[in-house]
């Protein structure tokens, strides 16, 4: 068996979860029937469902957030020592069809690289559309410069290989930055052309299309990261993704005018976010 080709029988799901709600129960159940192992890794939750572990699923319960970055690390760790090859992550708010990984293998199958990133194409829940539409009326998948963490298909020794996430970034741009360097290191980054999953990105509230898409909502320390680890990885990757990065600047930009202009709580995210920038820019707690 060709190790550069994902099958049924040699991918795992992982999942990582921080005070799930009612819908991990149903991602499982919507998972295990397509996986023939589920791998949770839970960032220290007050509060976690009653599951145990079994041959098909197994939970790994951290006494304390680590971050989204750690978590999905130990999870490539478990999954690699479970015995598999290649590896789904997800979060645990994402909803993916009934027959996500059938669709991501036949996917699989029209890439030429040895390398690759492959990323699940969803319906953006909070603003009711598809997140990326292909540039062509081909059904294979297209080249994006990033993916999202949560439906995106990876090899696990690959991964590991280039270091795995950037665990000083704790959450926030954790994805964009492990593309990009997948990137560096040979890997074309792909994204399905047809929606797999239904994905929510920030808080969900009302308004219209043009102003949600300034505003995600997100609590002060998220707009902490958000600011810092976008300035952080524009700094890494400025001079080998320029056009990337200033996309990134006017997202920063976007971002803070939302905050002004459209959400609750304006004076904490605010200072959240100018220190966030702050530290970006001396590159302060980055490893």
């Amino acid at each position: 068996m060709n190790p550069y080709i994902p099958t049924t029988t040699n991918v795992c799901a992982i999942i990582i979860t921080f005070n799930p709600k009612e819908g991990l129960s149903k991602l499982i159940q919507i998972l295990s029937p397509q996986f023939q192992k589920v791998l949770i890794v839970d960032n220290g939750s007050s509060v976690f469902p009653p599951i145990e572990n079994n041959t098909a699923l197994k939970v790994r319960r951290n006494k304390c957030n680590l971050g989204i970055a750690t978590a999905l690390n130990q999870g490539l760790d478990d999954a690699l020592e479970s015995g598999y090859e290649w590896a789904v992550t997800f979060d645990q708010d994402s909803e993916p069809s009934t027959e996500f990984l059938d669709q991501m293998i036949r996917s699989c199958m029209q890439i030429k690289a040895a390398e690759f990133l492959l990323g699940a194409n969803y319906y953006h829940a909070h603003r009711g559309q598809i997140a990326h539409l292909s540039p062509s009326q081909s059904v294979n998948p297209f080249n994006r410069t990033t993916l999202i963490t949560s439906g995106m298909l990876l090899r696990l020794e690959f991964a590991l290989a280039i270091g795995g996430f950037q665990d000083s970034y704790f959450i926030d741009s954790v994805d964009h930055e492990f593309c990009l360097r997948a990137s560096q290191h040979g890997a074309k980054i792909l994204i399905t052309s047809t929606p797999l999953m239904q994905h929510h990105i920030g808080v969900h509230r009302a308004g219209k299309r043009w102003t949600l898409a300034l505003s995600s909502s997100h609590e002060p320390v998220r707009k902490y990261y958000i600011a810092r680890n976008t300035l952080w990885t524009v700094r890494t990757y400025i001079w080998k993704n320029p056009a990337w990065c200033v996309r990134q600047i006017a997202r920063l930009a976007a971002e803070f005018a939302g905050i002004i202009f459209f959400e609750s709580h304006r004076m904490a995210k605010v200072s959240a976010f100018v220190r966030g920038l702050k530290d970006g820019l001396r590159r302060h707690g980055i490893k």
